[in-house]
């Protein structure tokens, strides 16, 4: 009987310690009550693994269920945490139904991605579990000692530390054989915890193994009021693997009387029912059966078959059932695999078609910024020959004023000086003549204003005859030509440019120079706007009037010229024009633009 208890005791503390019955039926209702209000999906999928959680010693399926849809919506919406949440839950699952390999294998991946989540607390988790199915399954106690001795060191990194709690218990049943006295200082550190946690279900825990050491070390007189008034506490809270972990302390206790050892045994199976945890129901009968037979009795033996009979058959259904979910199960994992795949697919040839348009963008941002850079090159070629020409114009006027000064010096001083020459001679020869002191005197005042008249005219005679030699001036024709040239290049642009110049012959200086920015505004905007591959220029008189029509055979300028915003050119032409007392005609459509201006020689 010692040995069975021993066996007992060590298989039902850890469902003690991992089943929180007392208040779990009122957490699953508020937890199923969030699930139902949950904002978002991320709610939803957190909300179902706490019921898987809740479910897992409870009922194999429900948290194989909760665990399946948990996981469903996590991958829908990519979320990692989830899907790692999920697995554990749906390997604790397999482990419930006997699929030890699978439940390791899938404890396994969740280590590993708890790991790279960093998730302390969960990484702990897992290997007690790991424990349970090692302890159910292989039964490696060096593995299982190596697991426990991991979840220890990894706990030290915890500051929330009460699932450590769980991990000295845990150390106590499933570890390396350990004395009374390092029983109870792991049994000390785990009440410590849950003492600062107000852990209820390690309490009892803790108390039921002290207990077990009373049992065990024969002090049944002290240990039998302790466990009555556990199995009572058990049934106040509602605790039922409590109370089981109670009736298999009273069956040591009752060593000497087989009978009310399998009373005992009948009374667990009874709250084992009620747990609704059929393998534990099996464990407990099959325990039952071994106190019977150690009765010898056939009608106990035959009623404890009976029970074992109806167990395993209700267990078989469950597990038939689970095996059809698994089965579903493993056809989601492979329909997952292959969307991931798609997925991926689908990712690189978006990631394809997203260079490819990054690179297509970048070509059209590059040529049109080549376009942009040759345009503004022919417009500043364009500004600067202008300019050349306004300023080569500015001194031609300017030489003509000195040819004018020339003129008027030729002329000071071959008629003024030498009229001036003649009658200072004269006033010498009267003086020379007469006697008269007083009209001597009259007459040399004369000469002497005389000289003087004859000297400024001379000198400013021989300053304005002093200018430079006449310079030749260009036609404006070929200022034209040569401003068109410096910004319309023969490569892309037919040029055809006639002017009269006989029709400038009335014109000044200033307006020709308002004429050249003109026809400078005008050949910016075909530059920058056109697109055309024709330009002309054309001038001409007519009836008093001055001609002047700049044609192009670009794509036209739409509605956009009547819009002073978005034609300053057009209406720059147009206060030019209007300067000159002038008229502008503008044609645009899509053959083209022809811009005619007519200016009244008369005004200029």
């Amino acid at each position: 009987m010692d040995r069975l208890l021993a066996t007992l005791c060590i298989s039902l503390f850890f469902c003690v310690c991992s089943n929180a019955v007392s208040g779990q039926i009122q957490q699953i209702r508020q937890e199923q009550y969030r699930l139902s209000s949950a904002p978002d999906s991320i709610a939803k999928v957190n909300s179902l693994n706490q019921l898987g959680s809740l479910y897992r010693t409870r009922n194999a399926d429900s948290c194989f269920y909760y665990g399946m849809e948990a996981k469903r919506l996590a991958t829908d919406i990519r979320y990692r945490k989830g899907q790692v949440d999920a697995d554990h839950v749906i390997a604790f699952a397999f482990f419930k139904q006997g699929l030890y390999a699978e439940s390791l294998e899938l404890l396994g991946n969740v280590l590993s991605r708890y790991q790279q989540l960093n998730d302390t607390e969960q990484i702990v988790r897992v290997y007690l579990d790991m424990v349970e199915v090692q302890n159910k399954g292989i039964s490696d106690r060096n593995e299982i000692v190596s697991l426990l001795n991991k979840a220890i060191q990894t706990g030290k990194k915890l500051k929330k530390d009460s699932i450590m709690s769980y991990v000295y218990v845990s150390y106590i049943n499933r570890g390396p054989d350990l004395s009374d006295d390092s029983v109870n200082y792991y049994l000390n550190k785990s009440r410590e915890i849950g003492s600062r946690y107000n852990d209820e279900r390690i309490l009892n825990a803790c108390w039921s193994w002290q207990i077990r050491l009373l049992v065990l070390n024969g002090q049944k007189d002290e240990a039998l009021p302790l466990v009555k008034q556990l199995i009572s506490e058990a049934q106040r809270l509602g605790n039922a693997n409590l109370e089981i972990n109670g009736h298999f302390l009273m069956v040591g206790y009752c060593d000497t009387n087989p009978a009310m050892a399998l009373d005992h045994c009948y009374q667990a199976y009874e709250a084992a029912k009620k747990s609704g945890d059929s393998y534990l129901e099996i464990y407990i009968l099959n325990n039952a059966l071994e106190v019977a037979k150690l009765m010898n009795d056939k009608d106990e033996i035959i009623k404890v078959y009976t029970e074992l009979d109806k167990s395993r058959t209700a267990e078989w259904e469950r597990s038939r059932k689970f095996m059809g979910d698994y089965v579903r199960y493993n056809a989601i994992q492979d329909d997952n695999k292959l969307l991931n795949a798609k997925n991926a697919k689908r990712a690189l040839w978006l990631v394809i078609l997203a260079v490819s348009a990054s690179v297509i963008v970048l070509a059209i941002y590059l040529v049109m910024l080549r376009r942009t850079r040759k345009a503004k090159e022919q417009v500043e070629a364009l500004n600067h020959t202008a300019n050349l020409q306004v300023i080569a114009m500015e001194e031609a006027k300017h030489q003509a004023i000195k040819e004018e000064q020339r003129r008027l010096g030729q002329d000071l001083h071959d008629g003024l000086s030498s009229s001036l020459a003649g009658i200072k001679h004269q006033l010498e020869i009267l003086a020379m003549d007469t006697g008269d002191s007083s009209l001597k005197h009259r007459l040399g005042t004369l000469q002497t204003e005389v000289a003087k008249a004859y000297e400024a005219a001379r000198n400013k005679s021989h300053e304005w005859f002093s200018v430079a030699e006449e310079q030749e001036e260009q036609s404006f024709e070929e200022r034209i030509r040569l401003l068109m040239d410096s910004a319309l290049p023969d490569s892309r642009y037919h040029k055809d440019i006639q002017i009269d110049n006989r029709s400038l012959l009335r014109v000044n200086a200033d307006t020709r120079i308002a004429l050249l920015r003109i026809i400078q505004e005008a050949i910016t905007n075909i530059i920058k706007h056109a697109k055309a591959k024709n330009v002309g220029i054309l001038i001409y008189e007519e009836m008093d009037n001055l001609f002047l029509a700049i044609s192009d055979d670009g794509r036209g300028l739409g509605e956009k010229w009547n819009n002073e915003k978005s034609a300053m050119g057009m209406q720059s032409i147009r206060r030019s024009v209007q300067y000159l007392n002038g008229q502008t005609n503008i044609q645009s459509g899509a053959n083209g633009t022809e811009i005619t201006l007519t200016i009244p020689l008369a005004s200029l």
